[in-house]
């Protein structure tokens, strides 16, 4: 790794002949390099527009304070390109005069597979030079995973070196366009994208001074192959999900009855989701009640394991997450059957492709693997050399810390694809590693969002602009230390509430306007005790 790190700092020098470009000069230039040889395909003006920033632009972006708005974006020169073998990436430069001097990477999330250039938008909005990348694969969206099949190469682009070798020839276009390099790097990304982020503070610690990350999959082998497997075995029965989307509303409704109020306020969001302990034995069915909403005996045994850490025969937990409380309604489809849609819930489906093209470092072990015949016993163990490849769950993060880095993770309490837990687990054991809380919050904080879903939506306060704090923090050195976050349903819009960073979570006063962020207080999260 310390080769791949010296030989960056040489990557993709003396571009266009030393020359400063026009952005029309740049289309059809070749580049050699032992990074990977690249190609230039197009570069074209784009004159200043609005343009409206969907809820996944603005979530890969971890700038949900965008979603839903439509924003004025700069002139600005769009380059595409590839790096070999498989590199596809798209860098939007604004005019000079509207360039704020800094940079972006936007990681791709899911199983990437295509360059999603709106995602460069909410940066470029703000006036950044953005770039973005297809993961390294041309590939559909979603867990398809078909373009892994007998390429090796490809599984480790798509794990970390796609998005480092485009950050390394963009910074050298960028350089080259506005003749002098950025004055600040950051890489944002939400799932998949937040694995990547997190992922530059160990293994390219001088890439970036920021990174911002949203639910990160970190452990993404075990969340994939293990958590996924042991998700679709507690929910299917005879070839059939036990679970619909009405009994996940059904669910959801008695969890909020048991926990709601634990933080203060009945509000149908839980800012600590970890001070729940589901009862399901109070919602089974009462042979006298027929009529009424409840739970079979099937059902609940399959709530049981849910809502339990994935483990082995003899009780030892190989993942650090179960379905997390509260957020059941953002559930479907990764736990049912969507009516009149063919298929399985997706945590099955992310599995079988998981498993039979990315699991194992020889292909063909995961052939004959599916989610339903996955052994917790043996099957994990079998897996340990891709975890290498594919998880960012490195807590040695010294070189950053000391080159003046800042980590800034946030994950929504009501995530359904990724639990919180394992991002909270991950940040005790990198407080652990780090010589302690004081130290860790020096240059990594993790804010936990009330009732935010996978990336954004949800019930919760989405809607934040975490952007703007890890600049402050990176630039002037004022850490976070609250984050206001509103409300994204319309019923709400005005409702506002507090992030701290973990391990403290905001809890109503009692008094005041539940509306306004001054009526909490930060208390200690459940999972710290």
């Amino acid at each position: 790794m310390k080769a791949e790190a010296a030989a960056s700092k040489n990557a993709y020098k003396n571009l266009f002949g030393g020359k400063k470009p026009s952005c029309a000069a740049m289309a059809g230039e070749w580049i050699k390099d032992d990074a990977g040889d690249a190609q230039l395909l197009t570069s074209r003006e784009v004159s200043a527009r609005d343009v409206p920033i969907s809820a996944e632009d603005a979530g890969g972006a971890v700038m949900t304070n965008l979603k839903g708005e439509t924003v004025p974006t700069p002139r600005h020169c769009e380059v595409s390109g590839y790096i070999a073998p498989q590199v596809a990436f798209e860098l939007r430069m604004p005019d000079p005069q509207a360039w704020n001097g800094r940079f972006m990477l936007v990681a791709c999330a899911g199983f990437c597979g295509s360059v999603s250039s709106s995602g460069c938008n909410p940066g470029l909005s703000r006036g950044y030079a953005v770039v973005t990348t297809n993961g390294g694969h041309a590939g559909s969206p979603g867990f398809e995973a078909t373009w892994a099949q007998g390429d090796n190469a490809a599984r480790h682009d798509f794990a970390y070196r796609a998005n480092h070798v485009a950050t390394l020839l963009s910074k050298e276009i960028v350089n080259s366009y506005y003749g002098k390099p950025a004055d600040y790097s950051y890489v944002a990304g939400c799932s998949k994208g937040g694995n990547s982020a997190v992922r530059y503070a160990s293994r390219y610690p001088a890439d970036f001074d920021g990174i911002l990350a949203s639910a990160p999959v970190l452990d993404y082998q075990r969340r994939l192959s293990t958590s996924f497997s042991w998700q679709a075995q507690a929910i299917e029965k005879n070839g059939k999900a036990v679970l619909s989307p009405a009994d996940l509303t059904v669910l959801h409704g008695y969890i909020l009855n048991q926990c709601d109020r634990l933080d203060g306020r009945a509000d149908g969001v839980l800012n600590d989701p970890d001070a729940c302990k589901p009862d399901f034995a109070a919602m089974a069915c009462k042979p006298s009640k027929a009529s009424q909403k409840c739970f079979s005996n099937v059902q609940i045994n399959a709530l049981r394991k849910l809502y339990a850490l994935p483990s082995d025969s003899r009780g030892r937990v190989i993942y650090s997450a179960a379905q997390t409380p509260g957020s059941e309604l953002n559930a479907t489809p990764w736990l049912t059957e969507m009516p009149g849609v063919p298929g399985t819930p997706l945590v099955e489906h992310g599995a079988n492709q998981w498993l039979r093209y990315m699991a194992y470092s020889r292909q063909s072990d995961g052939y004959n693997k599916s989610a339903l015949n996955f052994t917790f016993d043996h099957d994990p163990a079998d897996m340990e050399a891709m975890a290498k490849v594919y998880n960012s769950t490195a807590t040695d993060l010294r070189r950053f810390e000391k080159l003046g880095g800042k980590l800034l993770i946030t994950h929504g309490t009501a995530d359904e694809g990724i639990g919180l837990a394992a991002t909270v687990d991950y940040y005790k054991q990198l407080v652990t590693a780090s010589g302690g809380l004081a130290t860790t919050q020096s240059f990594a904080r993790l804010f936990q969002v009330p009732g935010m879903a996978h990336c954004s939506g949800g019930a919760g306060y989405d809607r934040f602009d975490a952007l703007s704090a890890l600049e402050s923090w990176v630039e002037r050195g004022t850490p976070p230390k609250e984050i206001v976050a509103r409300r994204s349903s319309p019923h709400a819009a005005n409702e506002a509430i507090p992030l701290y960073p973990y391990p403290l979570v905001p809890k109503y006063r009692g008094t005041g306007d539940p509306a306004d962020p001054a009526s909490y207080r930060a208390v200690t999260s459940a999972s710290w005790r």
